[in-house]
């Protein structure tokens, strides 16, 4: 995880930066000023970013207004001291809001959150021309050599990687097994329906014995990572 500190104190970015460094983020890149962090070159590039609200010049509002236009996959928590200018601060791409000082057990929650959320953005390579975000994926078919991804828009891919392999590519981004025929995202899975996987469109789709158990035990722990830093 490539992690941002912008703060124009330099003792607040050390603290953060120290907590990251020993919770074992290594990927760290710290700011003084909006202006610096808008001018580098890995700022299009960061998953998350922990940044202080009331920065002079470019402050932390502008700069989340401008990164959720053009880097919606990071991910950004406030810094601040002061309550009142939170509710300026709130957006899609804002995912906690820190006071001083900090703790690791707060900067620790946040980039586990972060890591949680990420998932939904996380690249998948279907071919050398064809990559798709997790969360545009409903479901993964075999169809005799192939594997057929479906999408929430109704565009199919396919590809020739077999299915039980895309299965241990798969399992850390939350998608599961449901038959030797389907792997379901779990982000789209609504419910079992007699013996159905139902997704979000109203598609179902058979639920193998053998499987019902892995689903299970897999969408207990995505639902509860999703109560814990889900939003």
């Amino acid at each position: 995880m490539k992690i941002g500190i912008c703060d124009d104190f330099a003792k607040d970015r050390e603290c953060i930066k120290n907590y990251c460094m020993d919770l074992g983020y290594g990927d760290v890149h710290t700011y003084s000023s909006g202006e610096e962090l808008l001018d580098s070159p890995e700022h299009s590039s960061l998953n998350l970013l922990f940044l202080d609200i009331e920065l002079d010049g470019i402050n932390g509002i502008q700069i989340k207004n401008m990164l959720e236009r053009t880097n919606p996959s990071t991910f950004i928590v406030f810094s601040t001291t002061h309550h009142e200018l939170m509710p300026d601060a709130f957006g899609r791409s804002v995912i906690n809001f820190l006071t001083k000082p900090y703790s690791e057990h707060s900067i620790d929650n946040c980039i586990k959150r972060a890591a949680f959320l990420d998932r939904d953005y996380y690249p998948i390579s279907i071919d050398e021309a064809t990559t798709l975000p997790c969360r545009d994926i409903l479901y993964l078919y075999t169809d005799q050599k192939y594997t057929i991804f479906y999408t929430e828009d109704g565009t199919t891919f396919s590809t020739r990687k077999p299915l039980k392999v895309w299965a241990e590519e798969l399992k850390d981004l939350g998608f599961c097994p449901i038959s030797r025929s389907a792997i379901i995202n779990l982000k789209h899975y609504i419910k079992p329906k007699n013996k159905q996987a139902i997704l979000s469109g109203n598609i179902s789709l058979p639920i193998s014995r053998r499987y019902k158990s892995t689903l299970e035990s897999r969408f207990d722990t995505y639902i509860l990572n999703m109560t814990r830093f889900g939003r």
